[in-house]
């Protein structure tokens, strides 16, 4: 017996990389307040749903939060073979001050397949399994969950443990058949192992290290509201809310938007990339980029023909949407689509030809939030309304409203264009190789505040009609209405590197221009 383990352990050489993807969303079917408001002795808070998970791999070891580089079970090249076993305790901690629900599950990214003994294909998936202890209440002065913890990692399973598929394992809190509710402060603790039973033979024995089997798969944990807090109508006005979708390649991703009959909250687990990714006309989508890429390999990277709300709920916001090929956009929103930006950097290097816009809309677009960047190129950072022909109906236009929004582009950087309807109300633009704004051919803009610079040229230019509020112009060559404009009207805002005889016509109805060093400054 044990040759036959020896010989096994020197012949399976598959190598497990764990990749910890801890996702926390809420679901799409209730909407929250995004402040505080009072009046009198009235208040009303946002609910907020936050959940914390922390690991040990030793009883008395100290208490660790995952993030998406946790090496969990073992580092990359650790070799599984008959009785290998790997054992960590996770503490679920309800962070927030709304009751939820969650659940975990094994999510393979990636697995290649390998040849064993007797010739024949094999995978990991088919030969590991998990087991998982009873979830108990966390409480460090309460002797049962002490005891518990003690008994997770020693030898040996006491009864204690429950064996389950590795390929489809999910563990959802349930009693009696009834999910439970992870209340506000609460915590629980559980077990889970991860390992390759003693019973395996030569099927899973690998004829060469050249033959051998490897998988790459990710512990995640979900969670959303529970219905426990009431409304007017009761407390089941919250009972449809759904975990979301967790999404490790560009194929799932497409298959997953394509097939929904509902909203659908995704969240990344693994960087992807997308091959003519669509999402149709009649999809509502929530993409959780979770720090990671989308790039593109043909088309636009991602091309939105329905309801899109984009986010990225990674501590570091790392995530990111990149167009790697010419003449194709990192995030296109189409005719009469809807697409909420409110995080990840959406971004294009024009480096080898690579020269497009990074951002058009056509459609609906509303910037809470998120980066753009452009580099390396000609082209626009983001272009809003028809650029290059004219859509043949004036009635047809594209809205874009930016409340949050910063951007960084050594090209020019927005462009509102044919039928374009633009507002601003906070932007931040750094441009190092053109205007930081321009309005044109038939476009409406807004400006309520925001800072434009512009460290070459100008930092707005206006061809159309446009109305500033207020905000921030600091360009090299000011401020510049040419000749061609059908509408000037200038409320408030400071110049940079303008007179006030340059702008005196255009200073609105009851408003002043007054000289400040080298700026102007309307009020």
């Amino acid at each position: 017996m044990t040759s036959s383990k020896s010989t096994k352990r020197a012949l399976i050489s598959s190598a497990l990389a764990i990749l910890i993807c801890v996702a926390m969303l809420i679901g799409t079917t209730f909407a929250w307040f995004t402040d505080t408001a009072s009046t009198g002795v009235n208040k009303i808070v946002a609910g907020n749903l936050d959940i914390e998970v922390q690991y040990r791999t030793t009883a008395d070891g100290e208490w660790k939060t995952l993030d998406n580089a946790t090496d969990l079970f073992g580092a990359e090249g650790t070799l599984f073979e008959p009785g290998h076993t790997r054992v960590v305790e996770l503490k679920i901690t309800n962070a927030g001050n709304l009751a939820l629900k969650y659940k975990i599950g094994m999510n393979v990214v990636s697995e290649t397949a390998g040849t064993n003994k007797a010739g024949n294909p094999y995978k990991l998936s088919d030969y590991l399994k998990v087991a998982t202890t009873g979830i108990q209440q966390y409480n460090p002065a309460d002797q049962i969950s002490s005891l518990m913890e003690r008994l997770i990692f020693q030898k040996g399973d006491f009864g204690m443990w429950t064996a389950r598929n590795f390929a489809n394992f999910e563990l959802e809190y349930t009693s009696n058949g009834n999910v439970h509710a992870l209340q506000p402060g609460a915590a629980q603790i559980l077990g889970i192992k991860v390992y390759m039973p003693e019973t395996v033979g030569n099927e899973a024995n690998a004829i060469s290290t050249e033959k051998a089997a490897f998988i790459n798969f990710g512990l995640n944990v979900v969670a959303t509201q529970y219905t426990t807090e009431s409304d007017s109508f009761g407390t089941q006005y919250d009972k449809d809310a759904e975990y979301p979708i967790l999404v490790t390649t560009g194929d799932e991703l497409q298959a997953i938007v394509s097939n929904a009959t509902a909203p659908v909250n995704i969240v990344l687990t693994n960087s992807i990339t997308t091959n003519n990714f669509v999402i149709p006309a009649d999809k509502d989508v929530t993409l959780d980029l979770n720090g990671c890429t989308v790039t593109n390999a043909e088309s636009h990277t991602i091309l939105n023909k329905g309801h899109l709300t984009l986010t990225d709920s990674s501590a570091d916001k790392s995530g990111q949407i990149i167009s790697l090929k010419g003449n194709t956009a990192a995030l296109r929103n189409g005719d009469n689509a809807v697409c909420v930006v409110k995080g990840g950097t959406i971004s294009r290097d024009g480096a080898n030809g690579n020269t497009w816009h990074v951002v058009e809309n056509f459609g609906k677009m509303t910037f809470n939030g998120g980066k753009v960047v452009l580099k390396n190129g000609n082209g626009f950072a983001i272009t809003n309304g028809w650029n290059y022909f004219d859509p043949g109906a004036s009635t047809k236009h594209a809205v874009m409203e930016i409340n949050a929004l910063e951007l960084d582009t050594d090209s020019s950087g927005i462009k509102n264009c044919r039928y374009g309807d633009l507002t601003v109300n906070d932007v931040t633009v750094t441009s190092t190789g053109y205007w930081a704004l321009s309005n044109d051919y038939l476009g409406t803009a807004v400006i309520n505040g925001g800072t434009l610079t512009s460290n070459s040229f100008k930092a707005v230019s206006n061809g159309a009609a446009m109305t500033v509020n207020g905000g921030t112009f600091d360009g090299t060559e000011g401020f510049v209405v040419q000749s061609y404009a059908t509408s000037t009207v200038l409320n408030g805002g400071t110049f940079a590197n303008m007179n006030v005889d340059a702008l005196a016509s255009y200073v609105g109805t009851g408003h002043t221009a007054q000289q400040s060093g080298t700026s102007v400054i309307i009020k």
